[in-house]
């Protein structure tokens, strides 16, 4: 199974409406007979990011569009980019997010899980993911293969 994280230019978690994330890292998650393994498959390029020059509104980064905005299709076609970005991916964690990405990613086979705004780091979303989605009940042990 594959995993996609919204991450900033230092890779870190990107907490604001991943449609507007620099960046998404895609982790490889292996269940073993008691173990998870979980590794870091790629780093990719939002493009989005290229197209508004890094400039989003306010409204944008914080998921709070007006409802004209949300229902314009021009807003709704920009999240399908998210789709091409991490395609391939199960789930997509994230902290912040619109009902447009919600719904494009569902569409798109991926389903969004939320992440609370306490975890910094990516390790601990990747095991509050695990945890969250039962996928861990029957292992003894959840490691980093890098």
């Amino acid at each position: 199974m594959e995993i996609a994280i919204p991450t900033d230019d230092q890779h870190a978690i990107y907490h604001d409406n991943p449609y507007t994330a620099p960046k998404f890292a895609i982790y490889s998650i292996t269940l073993g007979t008691t173990d998870i393994f979980f590794s870091l498959k790629a780093i990719v390029e939002n493009p989005l990011k290229r197209l508004k020059c890094n400039s989003f509104e306010d409204d944008q980064l914080t998921c709070s569009c007006d409802e004209e905005r949300a229902s314009s299709l021009r807003h709704i076609y920009e999240h399908y980019a998210l789709v091409d970005v991490i395609s391939g991916c199960s789930y997509l964690l994230a902290n912040h997010y619109c009902k447009n990405v919600v719904r494009t990613m569902e569409r798109g086979g991926i389903i969004v899980y939320k992440i609370p705004p306490i975890i910094k780091k990516i390790d601990m979303a990747i095991k509050n993911f695990l945890i969250g989605a039962s996928l861990a009940n029957q292992v003894q042990n959840i490691h980093n293969e890098s």
